[in-house]
């Protein structure tokens, strides 16, 4: 057993936090990168107490980041989600959170230079062969991290940093609808059939109505048997759209993906915090779920996700959203709401040419992690 020194930042971006590293500096990819990336985190455990993990999957994640290798992109990055208590490291899709934080960590580390008041970079990220614009406010040739714009699950203000999500449409099943419908009926192991619209923007994600689940306001957290009937419903929506051949294998072979959301409608909304808000604040209110566990806020994938389902007729999500003008989607959850911009395709078929993000980020920690190679 070795003990083996990786250059590290840690970074928040959005309401996710992780592990940024160059990627020349994690192990060759398969299973010793992924032996590398469990030791850092400290998983499988759940209190992750010998490693750099939150304990939740919203801090239990890491960016590998590299040079720019395709045409017109300035840096290539690719997305860890690191299970906490399973050895498992899932690479299936890209995190919107963190991605706000690749460009003030690609400039802060010298990977490419920013002048004047804005840098403006294109990103390309390895998980889903998708690329993101990304607008980083900066000061003499540094990220900007302080600022007045909000976002609902991080204390205080920053410098707001916008992405445009280029062609976010089937980043990782080919198409925005994989199964070529609006609604599908699965029937999971556990319960009777529901409803579902299975969407792939960003990320893959299954909508399905809170209320058909029993549930009418925000979970903090849910029950045993509601979590589990809620796993075997993503179970069944996993394999529905040919990520696993057999729903039993969902939970150990795709824990991630696709991403469950309960949606409500937009009226008698409060915050798992308590503060109601305003009727006619948002048009859509959703939670979700990630990794097998209630979501404290809501993923920027599954947010980008949410607001393109929101206008794809048919979708469970647009029967439940106020109707909507624009561009912007405004949606609610946990922790308060965010709007969304979503640019549809002018085809017949439903397409996305982009969906429009605004993050915050900040660099908390540099400097060098450590794990033991036990191979």
């Amino acid at each position: 057993m070795s003990r083996v020194r990786v250059p590290a930042v840690l970074m928040r971006g959005g309401t996710s936090k992780g592990l940024f590293v160059r990627d020349a500096e994690l192990p060759p990819p398969g299973e010793e990168r992924d032996r590398a990336i469990l030791a850092l985190m400290g998983s499988p455990d759940p209190a992750q107490i010998d490693g750099l993990g939150g304990a939740t999957s919203s801090t239990s994640k890491l960016i590998a980041v590299s040079p720019g290798s395709q045409s017109g992109c300035d840096v290539d990055y690719l997305f860890a989600q690191v299970a906490v208590d399973r050895a498992h490291v899932d690479y299936g899709g890209n995190c919107g959170n963190l991605t706000a934080a690749v460009g003030p960590y690609a400039i802060d580390e010298g990977l490419v230079e920013a002048d004047g008041a804005m840098a403006v970079l294109t990103l390309f990220n390895r998980n889903t062969g998708k690329r993101v614009r990304t607008h980083v406010p900066v000061r003499v040739g540094r990220p900007l991290e302080e600022g007045d714009f909000a976002i609902a699950g991080v204390p205080g203000t920053g410098a707001m940093i916008v992405n445009e999500f280029l062609d976010p449409g089937g980043s990782v099943l080919g198409s925005v609808l994989p199964t070529g419908r609006p609604v599908d009926k699965v029937q999971p192991s556990v319960g009777p059939p529901v409803e579902v619209s299975l969407v792939d923007v960003g990320s893959p994600m299954a909508f399905i109505r809170a209320a058909d689940v029993g549930l009418g306001a925000l979970p903090v957290q849910v029950d045993e048997a509601l979590m589990r009937r809620l796993e075997a419903i993503r179970a069944a929506c996993a394999h529905a759209v040919g990520l696993v051949d057999d729903p039993a294998e969902a939970t150990l072979r795709s824990p991630a993906l696709p991403r469950l959301a309960l949606v409500y409608p937009p009226h008698g909304y409060i915050t798992t915090t308590g503060r109601p808000v305003e009727d006619g604040a948002v048009d859509v209110v959703a939670s979700m779920l990630s990794m097998q566990k209630v979501h404290h806020a809501f993923a920027a994938t599954g947010l980008m996700c949410l607001a393109a389902a929101a206008r794809l007729p048919g979708t469970v999500t647009n029967e439940l959203c106020r109707p909507v003008s624009g561009e912007g989607v405004r949606i609610g959850h946990p922790k308060g709401a965010a709007e969304i911009g979503v640019v549809l395709g002018a085809g017949a078929a439903p397409t996305v040419e982009a969906v429009v993000v605004a993050r915050t980020a900040r660099r908390l920690m540099a400097g060098d992690a450590y794990y033991h190679d036990r191979a």
